[in-house]
Protein backbone atom coordinates (compact mmCIF):
# COMPACT_ATOMS: atom_id res chain seq x y z
CA UNK A 1 0.00 0.00 0.00
CA UNK A 2 1.50 3.19 -0.58
CA UNK A 3 1.40 6.04 1.35
CA UNK A 4 0.64 9.48 -0.03
CA UNK A 5 -0.46 12.82 1.81
CA UNK A 6 -0.07 16.58 1.08
CA UNK A 7 -0.07 18.98 4.19
CA UNK A 8 1.50 22.35 4.50
CA UNK A 9 5.21 21.75 6.10
CA UNK A 10 8.09 22.76 4.75
CA UNK A 11 10.73 19.52 4.13
CA UNK A 12 11.58 16.85 1.76
CA UNK A 13 13.61 13.37 2.61
CA UNK A 14 13.85 9.40 2.45
CA UNK A 15 13.17 7.62 5.41
CA UNK A 16 12.54 4.35 6.10
CA UNK A 17 8.98 3.72 8.32
CA UNK A 18 8.98 1.23 10.55
CA UNK A 19 7.01 0.27 14.02
CA UNK A 20 8.83 2.76 15.55
CA UNK A 21 8.58 5.35 13.55
CA UNK A 22 5.44 8.47 12.71
CA UNK A 23 4.24 6.10 10.67
CA UNK A 24 4.42 2.23 10.78
CA UNK A 25 3.62 0.35 7.57
CA UNK A 26 0.29 -1.36 7.02
CA UNK A 27 0.54 -5.27 8.14
CA UNK A 28 -1.44 -7.23 5.48
CA UNK A 29 -2.16 -10.86 6.16
CA UNK A 30 -2.59 -11.70 2.54
CA UNK A 31 0.61 -11.22 1.00
CA UNK A 32 1.14 -7.62 1.48
CA UNK A 33 3.72 -6.13 4.03
CA UNK A 34 4.70 -8.52 7.35
CA UNK A 35 4.87 -7.16 10.36
CA UNK A 36 8.65 -6.66 10.67
CA UNK A 37 8.92 -6.13 6.78
CA UNK A 38 10.18 -1.77 5.98
CA UNK A 39 8.78 0.08 3.49
CA UNK A 40 11.23 2.17 2.00
CA UNK A 41 9.72 5.91 1.24
CA UNK A 42 10.36 8.96 -0.33
CA UNK A 43 9.33 12.28 1.58
CA UNK A 44 9.70 15.68 -0.52
CA UNK A 45 8.78 19.20 0.24
CA UNK A 46 7.18 21.36 -3.16
CA UNK A 47 6.84 24.83 -2.31
CA UNK A 48 5.87 24.52 1.37
CA UNK A 49 3.64 20.76 0.61
CA UNK A 50 4.88 17.79 1.99
CA UNK A 51 4.21 14.64 0.21
CA UNK A 52 5.45 10.79 0.27
CA UNK A 53 5.17 8.31 -2.01
CA UNK A 54 7.14 4.43 -1.61
CA UNK A 55 10.00 4.54 -3.20
CA UNK A 56 9.47 1.19 -5.27
CA UNK A 57 5.93 3.37 -7.22
CA UNK A 58 8.15 5.97 -8.26
CA UNK A 59 11.00 3.33 -10.16
CA UNK A 60 8.03 1.16 -11.15
CA UNK A 61 6.51 4.53 -13.53
CA UNK A 62 9.20 6.14 -15.36
CA UNK A 63 12.86 5.47 -15.20
CA UNK A 64 14.01 8.45 -16.60
CA UNK A 65 12.08 10.98 -14.39
CA UNK A 66 13.30 13.32 -12.34
CA UNK A 67 12.20 11.54 -9.13
CA UNK A 68 13.15 8.27 -10.04
CA UNK A 69 16.82 8.98 -10.84
CA UNK A 70 16.54 11.29 -7.44
CA UNK A 71 15.63 7.60 -5.26
CA UNK A 72 18.66 5.83 -7.16
CA UNK A 73 21.32 8.14 -5.76
CA UNK A 74 22.50 8.63 -2.08
CA UNK A 75 22.02 11.37 0.41
CA UNK A 76 24.58 13.41 -0.46
CA UNK A 77 24.08 13.20 -4.31
CA UNK A 78 20.64 14.36 -3.66
CA UNK A 79 21.43 17.24 -1.39
CA UNK A 80 22.91 18.87 -4.98
CA UNK A 81 19.85 17.66 -6.81
CA UNK A 82 17.64 19.71 -4.03
CA UNK A 83 16.97 23.34 -3.92
CA UNK A 84 17.58 22.60 0.42
CA UNK A 85 17.19 20.45 3.20
CA UNK A 86 15.75 20.11 6.43
CA UNK A 87 17.35 17.84 8.84
CA UNK A 88 14.48 17.81 11.41
CA UNK A 89 12.15 16.58 9.32
CA UNK A 90 14.37 14.82 7.13
CA UNK A 91 12.91 16.25 4.22
CA UNK A 92 14.28 17.82 0.36
CA UNK A 93 13.49 20.44 -0.47
CA UNK A 94 12.34 21.92 -4.40
CA UNK A 95 11.11 25.02 -5.01
CA UNK A 96 8.45 24.22 -7.54
CA UNK A 97 4.48 24.46 -7.94
CA UNK A 98 2.59 22.45 -5.09
CA UNK A 99 -0.23 22.67 -7.13
CA UNK A 100 1.04 21.45 -9.92
CA UNK A 101 3.15 18.38 -8.33
CA UNK A 102 -0.09 16.96 -6.73
CA UNK A 103 -0.77 15.69 -10.69
CA UNK A 104 2.93 14.96 -10.62
CA UNK A 105 2.27 12.37 -7.72
CA UNK A 106 -0.90 11.41 -9.08
CA UNK A 107 1.05 9.95 -11.93
CA UNK A 108 3.48 7.72 -10.23
CA UNK A 109 0.43 6.00 -8.41
CA UNK A 110 -2.01 5.97 -11.10
CA UNK A 111 -0.15 5.82 -13.98
CA UNK A 112 -2.15 8.28 -15.75
CA UNK A 113 -0.66 11.89 -16.19
CA UNK A 114 -3.62 14.37 -15.88
CA UNK A 115 -3.75 18.42 -15.67
CA UNK A 116 -5.23 21.34 -13.48
CA UNK A 117 -7.32 23.27 -15.97
CA UNK A 118 -6.96 26.46 -14.84
CA UNK A 119 -3.10 26.61 -15.25
CA UNK A 120 -1.16 28.17 -18.55
CA UNK A 121 -0.69 25.16 -20.94
CA UNK A 122 3.11 26.71 -20.95
CA UNK A 123 3.52 26.95 -17.14
CA UNK A 124 2.43 23.08 -17.00
CA UNK A 125 4.77 22.10 -19.65
CA UNK A 126 7.41 24.14 -18.07
CA UNK A 127 7.02 22.22 -15.15
CA UNK A 128 6.80 18.45 -16.52
CA UNK A 129 9.73 19.28 -18.10
CA UNK A 130 11.11 20.02 -14.95
CA UNK A 131 10.36 16.97 -13.23
CA UNK A 132 10.85 15.11 -16.76
CA UNK A 133 6.97 13.80 -17.18
CA UNK A 134 6.00 12.96 -20.93
CA UNK A 135 3.40 14.73 -22.32
CA UNK A 136 3.05 11.52 -24.39
CA UNK A 137 1.41 10.10 -20.88
CA UNK A 138 -0.92 12.47 -20.48
CA UNK A 139 -4.92 11.62 -20.54
CA UNK A 140 -6.75 12.27 -23.37
CA UNK A 141 -8.87 14.15 -21.28
CA UNK A 142 -6.71 16.62 -20.47
CA UNK A 143 -4.30 16.84 -23.74
CA UNK A 144 -2.81 20.07 -24.32
CA UNK A 145 -3.85 21.89 -27.27
CA UNK A 146 -2.15 24.88 -26.58
CA UNK A 147 -0.03 25.36 -30.21
CA UNK A 148 3.39 26.02 -28.96
CA UNK A 149 2.53 22.06 -26.76
CA UNK A 150 3.29 20.23 -29.92
CA UNK A 151 5.06 17.09 -31.07
CA UNK A 152 8.11 19.37 -32.57
CA UNK A 153 8.76 20.94 -29.12
CA UNK A 154 7.61 17.95 -26.55
CA UNK A 155 8.77 14.80 -27.62
CA UNK A 156 9.92 16.18 -30.62
CA UNK A 157 9.80 14.90 -33.99
CA UNK A 158 11.85 18.01 -34.80
CA UNK A 159 15.34 17.26 -34.63
CA UNK A 160 16.41 21.03 -33.69
CA UNK A 161 14.10 20.75 -30.31
CA UNK A 162 15.66 18.17 -27.84
CA UNK A 163 13.73 15.23 -26.98
CA UNK A 164 12.18 15.80 -23.53
CA UNK A 165 9.97 12.17 -23.59
CA UNK A 166 12.88 10.32 -22.13
CA UNK A 167 15.72 10.25 -24.59
CA UNK A 168 18.04 12.53 -22.63
CA UNK A 169 17.67 10.01 -19.72
CA UNK A 170 18.01 7.39 -21.52
CA UNK A 171 21.34 8.44 -22.27
CA UNK A 172 22.50 6.87 -18.94
CA UNK A 173 22.17 3.49 -19.22
CA UNK A 174 23.96 3.28 -22.29
CA UNK A 175 27.84 2.81 -22.64
CA UNK A 176 29.59 6.10 -23.12
CA UNK A 177 26.49 7.55 -22.37
CA UNK A 178 28.17 10.99 -21.27
CA UNK A 179 30.10 11.81 -24.35
CA UNK A 180 27.17 10.03 -26.74
CA UNK A 181 24.52 13.10 -24.92
CA UNK A 182 27.19 15.67 -25.78
CA UNK A 183 27.63 14.41 -29.22
CA UNK A 184 23.81 14.07 -29.94
CA UNK A 185 23.45 17.62 -28.42
CA UNK A 186 25.79 18.70 -30.68
CA UNK A 187 24.48 17.11 -33.97
CA UNK A 188 20.63 17.94 -33.25
CA UNK A 189 20.46 21.36 -31.07
CA UNK A 190 22.76 24.15 -33.13
CA UNK A 191 21.56 26.12 -29.92
CA UNK A 192 23.65 23.80 -27.25
CA UNK A 193 27.20 25.48 -28.08
CA UNK A 194 28.46 28.11 -30.50
CA UNK A 195 30.17 24.69 -32.11
CA UNK A 196 27.12 23.15 -32.48
CA UNK A 197 25.61 26.57 -34.10
CA UNK A 198 28.80 26.33 -36.67
CA UNK A 199 28.09 22.81 -37.21
CA UNK A 200 24.57 23.17 -38.33
CA UNK A 201 25.61 26.55 -40.77
CA UNK A 202 28.46 24.25 -42.64
CA UNK A 203 25.31 21.34 -42.83
CA UNK A 204 23.02 24.00 -44.56
CA UNK A 205 25.89 25.16 -46.45
CA UNK A 206 26.60 21.79 -47.92
CA UNK A 207 22.81 21.79 -48.61
CA UNK A 208 22.63 24.27 -50.94
CA UNK A 209 26.18 23.81 -52.64
CA UNK A 210 24.61 20.30 -53.37
CA UNK A 211 21.21 21.66 -54.60
CA UNK A 212 23.48 24.33 -56.94
CA UNK A 213 25.28 21.12 -58.95
CA UNK A 214 22.31 19.32 -59.04
CA UNK A 215 20.54 22.07 -60.71
CA UNK A 216 23.71 23.23 -62.81
CA UNK A 217 24.56 19.28 -63.77
CA UNK A 218 21.26 19.68 -66.17
CA UNK A 219 22.76 22.14 -68.03
CA UNK A 220 24.44 21.62 -71.40
CA UNK A 221 27.26 24.06 -70.99
CA UNK A 222 27.92 22.12 -67.43
CA UNK A 223 28.08 18.80 -68.95
CA UNK A 224 30.70 16.36 -71.00
CA UNK A 225 27.73 14.23 -72.81
CA UNK A 226 24.06 14.29 -72.62
CA UNK A 227 24.61 12.28 -69.71
CA UNK A 228 27.57 12.93 -68.08
CA UNK A 229 27.71 16.21 -65.72
CA UNK A 230 30.89 17.61 -65.64
CA UNK A 231 33.89 16.79 -63.42
CA UNK A 232 34.21 19.77 -61.11
CA UNK A 233 30.21 18.91 -60.14
CA UNK A 234 30.56 15.22 -59.88
CA UNK A 235 33.79 15.82 -57.45
CA UNK A 236 31.32 18.35 -55.42
CA UNK A 237 28.42 15.44 -55.39
CA UNK A 238 30.49 13.20 -53.92
CA UNK A 239 32.21 15.53 -51.42
CA UNK A 240 28.37 16.51 -50.90
CA UNK A 241 27.02 13.21 -50.06
CA UNK A 242 30.09 11.67 -48.60
CA UNK A 243 29.38 14.63 -45.68
CA UNK A 244 25.30 13.68 -45.68
CA UNK A 245 26.60 10.31 -44.82
CA UNK A 246 28.85 11.05 -42.15
CA UNK A 247 26.47 13.72 -40.39
CA UNK A 248 23.60 10.78 -41.25
CA UNK A 249 25.69 7.97 -39.66
CA UNK A 250 26.92 10.00 -36.72
CA UNK A 251 23.56 10.93 -35.31
CA UNK A 252 22.13 7.47 -35.76
CA UNK A 253 25.28 6.04 -34.06
CA UNK A 254 24.93 8.34 -30.79
CA UNK A 255 20.81 8.30 -31.01
CA UNK A 256 20.13 5.94 -27.74
CA UNK A 257 17.00 4.67 -29.86
CA UNK A 258 17.65 3.40 -33.06
CA UNK A 259 14.27 2.31 -34.35
CA UNK A 260 12.73 5.46 -33.34
CA UNK A 261 15.48 7.60 -34.87
CA UNK A 262 14.69 6.01 -38.22
CA UNK A 263 11.45 6.34 -37.99
CA UNK A 264 11.86 10.61 -38.06
CA UNK A 265 10.31 12.30 -41.17
CA UNK A 266 13.64 14.84 -41.18
CA UNK A 267 15.85 11.46 -40.74
CA UNK A 268 14.13 9.69 -43.59
CA UNK A 269 14.62 12.74 -45.68
CA UNK A 270 18.20 12.58 -44.56
CA UNK A 271 17.89 8.72 -45.80
CA UNK A 272 16.48 9.71 -49.39
CA UNK A 273 18.57 12.16 -50.13
CA UNK A 274 21.96 9.66 -49.99
CA UNK A 275 20.36 6.83 -50.97
CA UNK A 276 19.92 7.65 -54.95
CA UNK A 277 23.70 8.54 -55.28
CA UNK A 278 25.01 4.96 -53.23
CA UNK A 279 22.06 3.36 -55.55
CA UNK A 280 23.98 4.39 -58.64
CA UNK A 281 27.37 3.72 -57.56
CA UNK A 282 26.54 0.34 -56.60
CA UNK A 283 24.91 -0.74 -59.95
CA UNK A 284 28.42 1.31 -61.29
CA UNK A 285 30.42 -1.35 -59.24
CA UNK A 286 28.54 -4.25 -61.03
CA UNK A 287 29.31 -3.05 -64.65
CA UNK A 288 25.77 -1.30 -65.48
CA UNK A 289 26.63 2.15 -67.32
CA UNK A 290 24.10 4.82 -67.86
CA UNK A 291 24.63 4.61 -71.47
CA UNK A 292 23.46 0.86 -70.97
CA UNK A 293 20.93 1.50 -68.74
CA UNK A 294 18.90 2.78 -72.01
CA UNK A 295 18.19 -0.63 -73.22
CA UNK A 296 17.12 -1.82 -69.72
CA UNK A 297 13.46 -0.41 -69.38
CA UNK A 298 13.16 -1.73 -65.80
CA UNK A 299 16.45 -0.86 -64.28
CA UNK A 300 16.46 2.41 -66.33
CA UNK A 301 12.81 3.56 -64.65
CA UNK A 302 14.37 2.91 -61.28
CA UNK A 303 17.59 5.17 -61.69
CA UNK A 304 14.90 7.76 -62.65
CA UNK A 305 12.99 7.33 -59.83
CA UNK A 306 16.38 7.92 -57.73
CA UNK A 307 17.39 10.67 -59.86
CA UNK A 308 14.38 12.50 -59.06
CA UNK A 309 14.59 11.91 -55.11
CA UNK A 310 17.50 13.93 -55.45
CA UNK A 311 15.80 16.72 -55.00
CA UNK A 312 14.16 15.72 -51.26
CA UNK A 313 17.67 17.19 -50.19
CA UNK A 314 16.03 20.69 -50.63
CA UNK A 315 13.85 19.35 -47.50
CA UNK A 316 16.87 19.37 -45.61
CA UNK A 317 16.81 23.06 -45.16
CA UNK A 318 13.48 22.70 -43.03
CA UNK A 319 16.20 21.84 -39.70
CA UNK A 320 17.20 25.65 -40.53
CA UNK A 321 14.15 27.11 -41.90
CA UNK A 322 11.64 28.27 -39.49
CA UNK A 323 9.34 28.73 -42.71
CA UNK A 324 9.95 25.39 -43.73
CA UNK A 325 9.09 24.31 -40.22
CA UNK A 326 6.12 26.01 -39.76
CA UNK A 327 4.81 24.78 -43.04
CA UNK A 328 5.55 20.99 -42.37
CA UNK A 329 3.79 21.87 -39.26
CA UNK A 330 0.72 23.44 -41.10
CA UNK A 331 0.29 20.49 -43.40
CA UNK A 332 -0.19 18.37 -40.37
CA UNK A 333 -2.62 20.38 -38.17
CA UNK A 334 -4.88 21.20 -41.53
CA UNK A 335 -4.87 17.42 -42.35
CA UNK A 336 -8.90 17.83 -42.02
CA UNK A 337 -9.23 20.64 -44.63
CA UNK A 338 -6.90 19.20 -47.02
CA UNK A 339 -9.17 16.19 -46.93
CA UNK A 340 -11.99 18.59 -47.73
CA UNK A 341 -10.66 20.42 -50.22
CA UNK A 342 -9.62 17.05 -52.04
CA UNK A 343 -13.56 16.20 -51.50
CA UNK A 344 -14.85 19.13 -53.00
CA UNK A 345 -12.22 18.65 -56.04
CA UNK A 346 -12.97 15.04 -56.72
CA UNK A 347 -16.69 15.78 -56.79
CA UNK A 348 -16.24 18.81 -58.85
CA UNK A 349 -14.20 17.15 -61.43
CA UNK A 350 -16.16 14.06 -61.39
CA UNK A 351 -19.12 16.02 -62.50
CA UNK A 352 -18.22 18.69 -65.17
CA UNK A 353 -15.76 16.08 -66.74
CA UNK A 354 -18.92 14.41 -67.05
CA UNK A 355 -20.30 16.82 -68.66
CA UNK A 356 -18.03 18.48 -70.68
CA UNK A 357 -17.44 14.76 -72.61
CA UNK A 358 -20.91 14.62 -73.01
CA UNK A 359 -21.37 18.30 -74.37
CA UNK A 360 -17.67 17.88 -76.69
CA UNK A 361 -17.74 13.93 -77.62
CA UNK A 362 -19.46 14.96 -81.11
CA UNK A 363 -17.47 17.41 -82.17
CA UNK A 364 -14.97 17.03 -85.25
CA UNK A 365 -11.28 16.57 -83.83
CA UNK A 366 -12.90 16.75 -80.06
CA UNK A 367 -9.83 16.37 -77.31
CA UNK A 368 -12.67 15.39 -74.64
CA UNK A 369 -12.75 11.95 -76.19
CA UNK A 370 -13.22 10.45 -72.65
CA UNK A 371 -13.89 11.60 -69.58
CA UNK A 372 -10.30 10.86 -67.96
CA UNK A 373 -9.41 13.03 -71.00
CA UNK A 374 -11.87 16.16 -69.31
CA UNK A 375 -10.28 15.48 -66.15
CA UNK A 376 -6.51 17.37 -66.98
CA UNK A 377 -8.94 20.05 -68.53
CA UNK A 378 -11.57 19.87 -65.24
CA UNK A 379 -8.25 20.34 -62.79
CA UNK A 380 -6.93 23.16 -64.67
CA UNK A 381 -9.98 25.19 -65.00
CA UNK A 382 -11.34 24.61 -61.37
CA UNK A 383 -7.95 25.80 -59.54
CA UNK A 384 -8.24 28.86 -62.06
CA UNK A 385 -4.74 28.11 -64.22
CA UNK A 386 -6.53 27.76 -67.60
CA UNK A 387 -3.60 26.80 -69.46
CA UNK A 388 -6.12 27.00 -73.39
CA UNK A 389 -4.58 23.38 -74.10
CA UNK A 390 -7.73 21.97 -74.41
CA UNK A 391 -10.87 24.34 -74.96
CA UNK A 392 -14.59 23.59 -75.63
CA UNK A 393 -16.19 24.54 -78.45
CA UNK A 394 -20.14 23.75 -78.03
CA UNK A 395 -22.05 26.59 -76.07
CA UNK A 396 -23.32 23.78 -73.62
CA UNK A 397 -19.34 23.24 -72.80
CA UNK A 398 -18.97 27.15 -72.62
CA UNK A 399 -21.60 27.33 -69.95
CA UNK A 400 -20.06 24.29 -67.60
CA UNK A 401 -16.13 25.89 -68.29
CA UNK A 402 -18.07 28.67 -66.75
CA UNK A 403 -19.50 26.76 -63.99
CA UNK A 404 -16.59 24.97 -63.32
CA UNK A 405 -14.36 28.47 -63.09
CA UNK A 406 -16.90 30.20 -60.52
CA UNK A 407 -17.24 26.71 -58.65
CA UNK A 408 -13.32 25.70 -58.74
CA UNK A 409 -13.10 29.49 -56.86
CA UNK A 410 -15.66 28.69 -54.32
CA UNK A 411 -14.26 25.12 -53.41
CA UNK A 412 -10.65 26.70 -53.39
CA UNK A 413 -11.66 29.77 -50.87
CA UNK A 414 -13.09 27.49 -47.81
CA UNK A 415 -10.90 25.81 -46.57
CA UNK A 416 -7.70 27.84 -48.09
CA UNK A 417 -8.55 30.64 -45.68
CA UNK A 418 -8.48 28.11 -42.73
CA UNK A 419 -4.76 26.89 -43.57
CA UNK A 420 -3.63 30.66 -44.24
CA UNK A 421 -5.11 31.22 -40.47
CA UNK A 422 -2.89 28.06 -39.20
CA UNK A 423 0.05 28.88 -40.96
CA UNK A 424 0.08 32.32 -39.72
CA UNK A 425 -0.12 31.13 -36.12
CA UNK A 426 2.64 28.42 -36.66
CA UNK A 427 4.79 31.03 -37.81
CA UNK A 428 4.35 32.76 -34.60
CA UNK A 429 4.71 29.88 -32.59
CA UNK A 430 8.25 28.89 -34.23
CA UNK A 431 9.93 32.67 -33.92
CA UNK A 432 8.30 32.85 -30.54
CA UNK A 433 10.10 29.52 -29.53
CA UNK A 434 13.23 29.81 -32.03
CA UNK A 435 14.82 32.31 -29.24
CA UNK A 436 18.13 31.69 -28.22
CA UNK A 437 17.81 30.13 -24.58
CA UNK A 438 20.06 27.84 -22.26
CA UNK A 439 18.38 24.09 -21.96
CA UNK A 440 16.34 23.64 -19.08
CA UNK A 441 18.49 21.26 -17.03
CA UNK A 442 21.36 23.61 -16.67
CA UNK A 443 19.40 26.69 -16.11
CA UNK A 444 18.18 24.59 -13.27
CA UNK A 445 21.05 24.01 -12.13
CA UNK A 446 22.50 27.26 -12.69
CA UNK A 447 19.34 28.77 -10.62
CA UNK A 448 19.98 26.48 -7.33
CA UNK A 449 23.81 27.55 -7.08
CA UNK A 450 23.11 30.77 -7.20
CA UNK A 451 20.47 30.78 -4.65
CA UNK A 452 21.88 28.35 -2.01
CA UNK A 453 25.85 29.58 -3.14
CA UNK A 454 27.23 29.43 0.35
CA UNK A 455 25.27 26.60 1.50
CA UNK A 456 26.06 24.46 -1.26
CA UNK A 457 30.20 25.84 -0.78
CA UNK A 458 30.06 24.67 3.03
CA UNK A 459 27.66 21.79 2.51
CA UNK A 460 25.61 23.09 5.45
CA UNK A 461 22.02 22.01 4.51
CA UNK A 462 20.87 22.46 8.21
CA UNK A 463 18.65 25.20 8.81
Amino acid sequence: MHHYSMEPTPLLSVLKVTKSQEKPPVIVSNGGLEANEVMEMIRLNVGGRSAQLAVETVKLRMDGSRLAMFCEKNHIERLTECDSYFEQSNEYYFEKSPTIFEYVIDYYITGKLHRPMDVCPIRLRDEFEYWRLPLSSMSACCRLEDPSVKKGHFGSNDALYLEDDGTLQLFEKVIMGKQRRNAYEFLENPRSSSAAKVWSIVSASFVLISLSGLILSSMPEFQMDDLTPHMMIQITEVCCMLFFTLEYTSRFVVSPRKCHFVKQPLNIIDFMTIMPFFAEEFMRMFGIQNVELRNLRGPMIVIRVLRVLRIARIFKLARYSIGLRAFGDTMRKSAAELSMLGMFLLTGIMLFSTAIYFFERDEPNSKFYSIPAAWWWCVATMTTVGYGDLVPVTAGGKVVAAVASVCGIIVLAFPISMILDKFAESTGDWKKDDYPQMPLPRTMEMNNNNRYKSMRKSKRYVF
